[in-house]
Protein backbone atom coordinates (compact mmCIF):
# COMPACT_ATOMS: atom_id res chain seq x y z
CA UNK A 1 0.00 0.00 0.00
CA UNK A 2 1.09 3.32 -1.15
CA UNK A 3 0.91 6.31 0.76
CA UNK A 4 0.73 9.84 -1.04
CA UNK A 5 2.22 12.44 0.68
CA UNK A 6 1.18 15.92 -0.86
CA UNK A 7 3.19 18.94 0.79
CA UNK A 8 1.05 21.88 0.21
CA UNK A 9 3.85 24.93 -0.54
CA UNK A 10 2.50 28.47 0.41
CA UNK A 11 3.14 30.93 -2.71
CA UNK A 12 3.76 34.51 -2.32
CA UNK A 13 1.67 36.65 -4.41
CA UNK A 14 3.15 39.86 -4.61
CA UNK A 15 0.55 41.40 -6.49
CA UNK A 16 -1.84 41.02 -3.51
CA UNK A 17 0.22 43.75 -1.54
CA UNK A 18 -0.85 47.15 -1.21
CA UNK A 19 0.61 50.30 -2.53
CA UNK A 20 0.88 51.21 0.94
CA UNK A 21 2.38 48.69 2.43
CA UNK A 22 5.09 48.37 -0.63
CA UNK A 23 4.98 52.58 -0.38
CA UNK A 24 6.18 51.94 3.67
CA UNK A 25 8.48 48.75 2.67
CA UNK A 26 10.49 50.55 0.44
CA UNK A 27 10.50 53.90 2.68
CA UNK A 28 11.84 52.28 5.82
CA UNK A 29 13.59 49.72 4.10
CA UNK A 30 15.90 52.46 2.91
CA UNK A 31 16.02 54.32 6.29
CA UNK A 32 17.29 51.56 8.04
CA UNK A 33 19.79 50.84 4.74
CA UNK A 34 20.76 54.60 5.71
CA UNK A 35 21.01 54.38 8.92
CA UNK A 36 23.17 51.58 9.06
CA UNK A 37 25.68 53.14 6.49
CA UNK A 38 25.83 55.73 8.99
CA UNK A 39 26.48 53.81 11.92
CA UNK A 40 28.90 52.02 10.40
CA UNK A 41 30.61 55.33 8.90
CA UNK A 42 30.93 56.69 12.55
CA UNK A 43 32.31 53.44 13.81
CA UNK A 44 34.82 53.17 11.26
CA UNK A 45 36.27 56.71 11.68
CA UNK A 46 37.45 55.11 15.47
CA UNK A 47 40.01 52.70 13.25
CA UNK A 48 41.15 55.39 10.61
CA UNK A 49 44.79 55.83 10.42
CA UNK A 50 45.92 59.37 12.03
CA UNK A 51 47.92 62.00 10.55
CA UNK A 52 49.46 65.26 12.05
CA UNK A 53 47.87 68.77 11.35
CA UNK A 54 47.40 72.37 12.75
CA UNK A 55 44.45 74.12 13.07
CA UNK A 56 44.12 77.33 11.35
CA UNK A 57 41.10 79.07 12.56
CA UNK A 58 37.81 77.42 14.71
CA UNK A 59 34.64 79.61 15.28
CA UNK A 60 31.32 79.32 15.73
CA UNK A 61 27.93 80.44 13.83
CA UNK A 62 24.72 81.07 15.10
CA UNK A 63 21.40 79.43 13.69
CA UNK A 64 18.23 80.55 14.11
CA UNK A 65 15.00 80.09 12.99
CA UNK A 66 13.01 83.36 11.97
CA UNK A 67 9.65 80.99 11.68
CA UNK A 68 10.61 79.67 15.28
CA UNK A 69 10.28 80.98 18.44
CA UNK A 70 12.99 78.11 19.26
CA UNK A 71 16.14 79.40 20.84
CA UNK A 72 19.43 79.78 18.77
CA UNK A 73 21.72 76.81 18.40
CA UNK A 74 24.96 77.15 17.45
CA UNK A 75 27.82 75.10 15.23
CA UNK A 76 31.52 75.46 15.22
CA UNK A 77 33.15 74.91 12.50
CA UNK A 78 37.21 74.83 12.08
CA UNK A 79 40.15 75.22 9.18
CA UNK A 80 42.89 73.12 9.72
CA UNK A 81 45.44 70.97 7.55
CA UNK A 82 47.00 67.68 7.71
CA UNK A 83 49.30 65.92 5.66
CA UNK A 84 48.89 62.22 3.95
CA UNK A 85 51.74 60.58 1.82
CA UNK A 86 53.30 64.01 1.63
CA UNK A 87 50.21 65.71 0.23
CA UNK A 88 48.86 68.26 2.25
CA UNK A 89 44.66 68.52 2.80
CA UNK A 90 43.09 71.81 4.07
CA UNK A 91 40.14 71.70 5.06
CA UNK A 92 37.30 73.95 6.43
CA UNK A 93 34.11 72.35 7.34
CA UNK A 94 31.09 72.15 10.13
CA UNK A 95 31.50 68.67 10.48
CA UNK A 96 35.81 67.77 10.45
CA UNK A 97 35.34 67.73 13.90
CA UNK A 98 32.90 65.27 14.87
CA UNK A 99 31.63 63.75 11.87
CA UNK A 100 28.06 65.33 11.80
CA UNK A 101 26.51 69.21 12.55
CA UNK A 102 25.13 68.74 16.07
CA UNK A 103 23.76 72.07 17.27
CA UNK A 104 25.44 73.03 20.09
CA UNK A 105 24.58 75.07 23.15
CA UNK A 106 26.71 78.55 23.82
CA UNK A 107 28.48 77.18 26.06
CA UNK A 108 29.41 73.77 24.51
CA UNK A 109 30.23 75.54 21.18
CA UNK A 110 32.48 78.41 22.99
CA UNK A 111 33.74 75.09 24.78
CA UNK A 112 34.98 73.62 21.60
CA UNK A 113 36.13 76.34 19.87
CA UNK A 114 38.59 76.83 23.01
CA UNK A 115 39.73 73.50 22.86
CA UNK A 116 40.95 74.25 18.87
CA UNK A 117 42.76 77.19 19.07
CA UNK A 118 45.12 78.69 16.46
CA UNK A 119 48.26 76.74 15.55
CA UNK A 120 46.86 74.02 17.95
CA UNK A 121 48.60 70.44 16.71
CA UNK A 122 46.12 68.01 16.46
CA UNK A 123 45.63 64.31 14.95
CA UNK A 124 43.50 63.89 12.09
CA UNK A 125 41.30 60.64 11.63
CA UNK A 126 41.29 60.29 7.81
CA UNK A 127 39.27 57.53 5.08
CA UNK A 128 42.24 54.95 4.11
CA UNK A 129 40.71 55.02 0.73
CA UNK A 130 40.05 58.53 0.38
CA UNK A 131 42.29 60.80 2.98
CA UNK A 132 40.04 64.04 2.21
CA UNK A 133 37.64 62.81 3.77
CA UNK A 134 38.52 63.40 7.60
CA UNK A 135 37.26 63.78 11.46
CA UNK A 136 39.07 65.37 14.13
CA UNK A 137 37.33 63.54 17.08
CA UNK A 138 35.25 60.84 15.66
CA UNK A 139 32.03 59.91 17.53
CA UNK A 140 29.27 57.85 17.52
CA UNK A 141 26.12 59.62 17.83
CA UNK A 142 23.16 58.65 19.78
CA UNK A 143 20.66 59.98 17.44
CA UNK A 144 22.09 57.39 14.57
CA UNK A 145 21.62 54.27 17.07
CA UNK A 146 18.49 55.45 17.83
CA UNK A 147 16.75 56.18 14.68
CA UNK A 148 18.62 52.70 12.96
CA UNK A 149 16.26 51.34 16.00
CA UNK A 150 13.34 53.10 15.58
CA UNK A 151 13.43 52.44 11.67
CA UNK A 152 13.95 48.54 12.13
CA UNK A 153 10.93 48.45 14.90
CA UNK A 154 8.53 50.09 12.43
CA UNK A 155 10.12 47.66 9.64
CA UNK A 156 9.14 44.50 11.54
CA UNK A 157 5.62 44.79 11.65
CA UNK A 158 6.11 46.60 7.60
CA UNK A 159 7.05 43.02 6.77
CA UNK A 160 4.60 41.33 8.58
CA UNK A 161 1.63 42.31 6.93
CA UNK A 162 3.64 41.86 3.53
CA UNK A 163 3.62 38.31 4.11
CA UNK A 164 0.08 38.33 5.09
CA UNK A 165 -1.20 39.75 2.29
CA UNK A 166 1.08 37.41 0.12
CA UNK A 167 0.07 34.26 1.36
CA UNK A 168 -3.28 35.05 2.38
CA UNK A 169 -6.48 34.65 -0.01
CA UNK A 170 -7.72 37.06 -2.17
CA UNK A 171 -10.88 37.44 -0.35
CA UNK A 172 -9.48 38.18 3.33
CA UNK A 173 -10.01 40.96 5.29
CA UNK A 174 -6.12 41.61 5.40
CA UNK A 175 -5.74 41.91 1.16
CA UNK A 176 -8.87 43.64 1.22
CA UNK A 177 -8.95 46.42 3.49
CA UNK A 178 -4.73 46.81 4.59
Amino acid sequence: MRVLRITVVKRFKLSQVSILIWFMFIMFSTAVGVATYAVHQSHAAFNWPTAKGMVVNCWLIERYHERSSAESHYEVAIEYFYAVDGKIYHKSNKTDITGAIPGYSLEEAEALVAEFPRDKKILVHYKPSNPNTAVIKPTMHLFLIVALVVFSLILIPVLYLMYQQMTSSRDSFIVRNV
